[in-house]
């Protein structure tokens, strides 16, 4: 069983499944000829993986695993699948957060999408009754944080193509929400959704842009999406940690569809402070969801896979010490929040 390419983003993986899932993973270290995760910094050559199979894997272990204690001993169930970042001294005071919130971090990144002094106003002009689709939305934690903390008189649709993210949202936040939040399965490439219907499009962390410098035919197809679904005038809001030199290109690409560029704030440096700062609540939340798995009980290769998925957790992460961290700290990645606007 390889987890990095096998698994169903169509399908939500029950407790008993994930068991399964997780020895059949440990037996087949036999037949294995070369680790294809670093154990050292967590690394997965990209060849080695699908996304579609690693996000079905998380978000139905983030379910399976539910309730569990921070490392100050704060019981949350993990919802927040973003690295998000420190608070900017420059932005001012961030009252949708509090300090002693585990999943501060990933609050901030979706806080912090409508900071740029355009949608502020936007949003004002407005009195915050607007219409929001998020493209990507993991278990809606952000739309909800959105819904409840920052645009208490908007509505939003969040969408995503992992049918156990989907799942999580329809269960946890949905239902607060008395109507305003719809959690869609769907790829976000490819939605039915009716155009010029959202007056912000959110984009926060979401699993594209990725090839260093390069716009790939599949992210032309989410920023055509965007554009089409964006009434005139309205905007989309985007977070995220890519390749830096991949920046420029998006760019290039969303003004060659007719988008234009409004805000774009580099915010890598409190990215790595949050990283920093998050360390030991990631390293609690790997031991408390490796610990649930029987597999990795097993002699010599339970022990050799416990150590690969502990690695590649907190490499997902961007844990100090793994690949992605180390990418953010010498400058291979950058994260940005941008905005930018439809023509009216």
């Amino acid at each position: 069983m390889d987890i990095l390419t096998r698994l169903n983003s169509k399908t939500a993986y029950s407790t008993p499944a994930l068991q399964a899932i997780i020895g059949a993973w440990v037996a087949s270290t036999l037949l294995e000829r070369l680790p294809k995760i670093s154990t050292t910094n967590g690394n997965v050559s990209e060849d080695h993986y699908d996304k579609g199979s690693i996000y079905a894997l998380l978000y139905s272990l983030y379910r399976s695993v539910g309730t569990v204690r921070s490392e100050t001993g704060e019981p949350y169930e993990l919802t927040f699948n973003t690295w998000g970042y420190a608070w900017p001294k420059d932005w001012g005071t961030n009252r949708t957060t509090t300090g002693s919130d585990p999943q501060r971090f990933g609050r901030n990144a979706y806080t912090g999408l409508f900071e740029a002094p355009a949608v502020k106003a936007f949003l004002e002009e407005r009195g915050g009754r607007v219409h929001i689709v998020e493209m990507g939305c993991g278990t809606g934690a952000g739309a909800h944080h959105i819904c409840k903390n920052v645009l208490p008189s908007c509505t939003y649709e969040a969408v995503d193509m992992q049918q156990a993210a989907i799942a999580t949202c329809r269960r946890k936040f949905v239902p607060e929400l008395g109507g305003r939040l719809v959690a869609t399965h769907a790829n976000a490439t490819a939605l039915s959704i009716q155009p010029a219907s959202a007056d912000l499009v959110v984009v926060c962390e979401t699993h594209v842009t990725e090839h260093a410098g390069e716009v790939t035919k599949e992210d032309e197809r989410f920023f055509q999406t965007a554009f089409r679904l964006l009434k005139p005038g309205g905007f989309l809001v985007w977070g995220n940690a890519i390749p830096d030199s991949t920046w420029k290109p998006c760019f290039a690409y969303l003004e060659s569809i007719g988008m234009k560029e409004i805000a774009v704030r580099d915010v890598t440096k409190e990215a790595v402070v949050a990283r920093d700062e998050d360390r030991r609540r990631v390293d609690a939340y790997v031991d408390q969801c490796v610990d649930r798995f029987y597999g990795f009980r097993i002699p010599v290769i339970g022990r050799r896979r416990r150590a690969e998925a502990e690695a590649a957790l907190k490499n997902f992460y961007r844990n100090p010490g793994t690949n992605l961290y180390d990418n953010m700290t010498n400058g291979t990645d950058s994260y940005k929040v941008v905005a930018f606007q439809k023509p009216a």
